[in-house]
């Protein structure tokens, strides 16, 4: 468990220059506690660099996750392509597992054609299918669907709800600009955000939201959905400063990914924002 809010980039920070294995130092070394390694592309690292990022995000006290790749499909209407997907969740959890990786983040799908309640009902079963492997092969780490920015894409909220009621081992991954975005810009206000939380407790236990793993950015949408993450203070949408306000309110402790073009830059902004809401145990 988190034993407190944590805070952290989407990849390596801004101004390091070094290999992955050394990022949880430098982190540290900024005053941030959390850090998702981004194998949205291909999942790069070798074995042996996974362990020692592992080894050092222990030493630095750095809660490490790893972001799997965007190919993954469990609804494609092309069979190859939802065995593929299988193997790509596989492969980024099992690499996550040997950094210490607390979950593997991935977006489930797209519709593809299909309705709704069938493109579900296929990411459910694919989804089960990796995490019964990992289990068999003795991997522990949670398995964490993401709600998506994009009305082509499964994962609204309540999708990824019902992944998590029905496959063990998984965890929801809040995407705060996904949904803003996805939604036409729905999160604007305290009780916006609180109505997320209300619904994942609702849906999921009070476990699920005293250690939520999220992502935030400020982005651009359009009627599609989600276009361009953006720098914090770009255009304020969504705002930060109410979820601020509401984590530290209803003590929730999540774990903060920045997803800004900006990464560590905007993720220390979010650390004063929640510090000037009254946080005081970073």
């Amino acid at each position: 468990m988190a034993d407190r809010i944590r805070l952290g980039p989407a990849g390596n920070p801004q101004e390091y220059s070094g290999s992955s294995p050394g990022a949880p130092e430098f982190i540290s070394g900024e005053g941030l506690s959390a850090y998702e390694y981004q194998g949205t592309r291909r999942v790069r690292i070798s074995e042996e660099n996974a362990e020692k990022l592992g080894e050092n995000a222990e030493q630095y006290d750095v809660w490490t996750t790893m972001h799997g790749q965007y190919w993954i499909n469990f609804a494609s209407q092309d069979e190859e392509t939802r065995e593929k997907s299988k193997e790509r969740l596989f492969k980024a959890a099992r690499i996550g597992s040997l950094m210490n990786a607390r979950r593997v983040v991935f977006h489930p799908a797209y519709y593809s054609d299909r309705s709704e309640g069938e493109a579900l009902e296929l990411t459910i079963e694919g989804v089960s299918e990796v995490v019964e492997r990992l289990k068999d092969e003795g991997i522990e780490i949670l398995v964490g669907p993401e709600t998506t920015g994009k009305r082509t894409q499964l994962g609204s909220l309540e999708e990824i709800i019902r992944i998590c009621q029905e496959v063990p081992r998984t965890a929801p991954t809040v995407d705060f600009a996904h949904i803003h975005a996805r939604n036409n810009g729905a999160l604007e206000e305290k009780k916006d955000y609180l109505g997320v939380f209300e619904q994942i407790e609702e849906g999921l236990g009070a476990d699920a939201v005293k250690n939520l793993h999220t992502h935030f950015t400020e982005v651009k949408y359009t009627e599609k959905g989600e276009d361009k993450h953006l720098t914090y203070g770009s255009e304020s949408s969504p705002p930060f400063r109410p979820l601020a306000e509401v984590i530290v309110e209803n003590g929730y402790t999540p774990i903060i990914i920045s997803e800004s073009p900006i990464l560590d830059k905007d993720a220390l902004r979010f650390k004063e924002i929640l510090e000037d809401a009254g946080y005081e145990d970073f």
